[in-house]
């Protein structure tokens, strides 16, 4: 099986070669799900999906979690992240940390929101006499278990809290059990990447590995997935991908695209890329990838006030770095002012 065909399939699916229009965003939102801001951004933004839309997702998700069809929460542990209304059991039924116990700090801050309705942080503080850090790191443990609602209309801080039973008792909150619900997630997760490993499901999910494996011998013997060999690299593809992979044609674009640490294509593959470009001396601040392959990283500072850009590492030979040199600069001040945000080295050397 060809790497290439892979890459192709891939990029096409997730809307990096023909950029995905209003009606089809829907079903990319889902598939990637859940969905992140970026990695590094104001607080109470609304979700993006980067480089694969034509629409200004910013905006029609900002209208969508206003209107509550996309839902906040803690998934993937504890990540916060975005899903639609209808499909919040389903990521309930594999992200839920089950709790031993409340606290009384947790049966304070829980019974004050049942006793006087949704409020914030500050409101629980008045009543309950406890600091904000109590409260705060409090909800955070009941969002992660889904028995509290952070209602994130909007970019404002200061947001009201819910039971979450209560605010969604229309919805059968445990329709789903683990076993559906992870082989379902890994379908999705296979579909959007087209060949994936273990590492990869690991990464994205930051589920437990004997969760994992379990879930994919399952899909195994059950023939939604089978494992290949993609040019001496193990894994797996969706059985029915095996049959339209060996029919491609089409080259890989000969595009790059600079990628957010939130990006789905990024979580995929943290864990690789962790080990393949690592730089402890700066922070990891972006991704880059040619043809659908990653080729590189930046390195710097994220700030409140203009990122500052250290270098750039390429992993290709000397020869290639040069030749796209250019084009990634180029698209590294698409996002970036180049005189706020200059960037000072590019694979070592001073520019």
């Amino acid at each position: 099986m060809d790497l290439s065909s892979v890459r192709y399939l891939m990029l096409k699916r997730q809307h990096f070669i023909e950029k995905a229009d209003e009606a089809e965003y829907e079903k990319l939102f889902r598939f990637l799900s859940p969905v992140h801001t970026k990695f590094w951004i104001v607080p109470g933004s609304p979700p993006v999906i980067e480089h694969r839309t034509r629409t200004n997702d910013f905006a029609l998700n900002s209208n969508l979690r206003k209107n509550r069809k996309i839902l906040k929460g803690r998934f993937q542990g504890g990540l916060v992240g975005y899903v639609y209304d209808d499909e919040l059991p389903l990521y309930m039924a594999v992200y839920k940390k089950s709790l031993k116990g409340l606290s009384e700090i947790d049966e304070a801050v829980l019974g004050t929101i049942k006793d006087e309705g949704p409020m914030n942080i500050r409101l629980i503080k008045e009543i309950t006499g406890l600091l904000s850090k109590q409260i705060a790191a409090s909800l955070q443990k009941m969002q992660k278990a889904f028995i509290v609602y952070e209602d994130q209309v909007d970019g404002e801080r200061d947001r009201a809290w819910y039971i979450l039973e209560e605010e969604f008792s229309t919805e059968d909150l445990s329709k789903y059990d683990f076993d559906f619900a992870i082989e379902e997630i890994i379908y999705r997760f296979s579909f959007m990447n087209v060949f994936v490993d273990e590492v990869m499901i690991k990464s994205f999910t930051r589920l437990k590995n004997s969760d994992i494996n379990s879930a994919v011998d399952r899909m195994v013997k059950k023939g939604r997935l089978e494992r290949v060999s993609v040019e001496d690299i193990e894994g797996y593809i969706l059985k029915e991908d095996k049959d339209l992979l060996e029919r491609i044609e089409e080259r890989v674009p000969d595009d790059i695209f600079i990628l957010d640490l939130n990006d789905f294509l990024v979580r995929s593959n943290e864990e690789k890329l962790k080990i393949r470009f690592g730089k402890k001396q700066f922070k990891t601040m972006y991704y880059i990838i040619k043809q659908g392959e990653f080729i590189g990283a930046v390195f710097g500072r994220f700030t409140f006030g203009p990122y500052e850009f250290e270098d750039i590492d390429i992993d290709l030979s000397q020869e290639k770095q040069k030749e796209i040199k250019t084009r990634i600069l180029d698209e590294l001040y698409m996002i970036h002012d180049k005189e706020k945000s200059p960037l000072k080295r590019y694979c070592g050397e001073k520019i």
